[in-house]
């Protein structure tokens, strides 16, 4: 049997409310700092970040003014850490966040997230029979459809890295 580490719940949502909330105050305050903010009939780049991190803000300030606690609260009192076997796909799909951040200057965006999604579509599934080549299209589609919203439409700037020239 493995010893699991137990929190309390409200405790650690309060904490992981306030540094939400310092994230998000950081991020506003860069984004404001670094980007423009445009006009009103042409905003600039800073308006989306600026949007995400008030989003990010009101998020972490209901979860600091939640209630907790009495007969009828659904949610449990504590949470554990995971363990076993649980713990080391966690420690897997993690890894694979920060090998797609490290690769994704090298080999660019496109190519990047289709290996991060293929990688983690495999290591959360529980399927016995899940199929590489069916999670594999799954991932190019998917990798495919954010480069065509995100960096064609959108303009948003993302690593082509070594392999531009063949990418579309």
């Amino acid at each position: 049997m493995t010893a699991t580490r137990s929190f309390g719940l409200p405790r650690a949502r309060r904490l992981i409310g306030l540094l939400v909330l310092l994230l998000a105050a950081v991020y506003v305050g860069n984004a404001w700092q670094t980007l423009s903010v445009g006009r009103w009939h042409k905003p600039g780049a800073a308006i989306f970040p600026i949007a995400v991190g008030l989003l990010l803000a009101i998020s972490a300030i209901s979860v600091l003014l939640e209630k907790h606690g009495g007969a009828d609260d659904p949610m449990p009192a504590t949470f554990s850490l995971p363990a076993g076997a649980d713990l080391r796909r966690l420690l897997r799909v993690l890894a694979a966040f920060a090998i797609y951040f490290l690769a994704m200057p090298l080999i660019g965006n496109m190519i990047a997230s289709a290996l991060f999604l293929l990688a983690s579509m495999w290591l959360l599934s529980d399927d016995p029979n899940r199929s590489l080549v069916r999670l594999a299209i799954y991932a190019v589609v998917s990798a495919l459809a954010f480069e065509v919203f995100f960096v064609r439409l959108l303009k948003v700037q993302m690593p082509a890295g070594a392999f531009k020239q063949w990418l579309f």
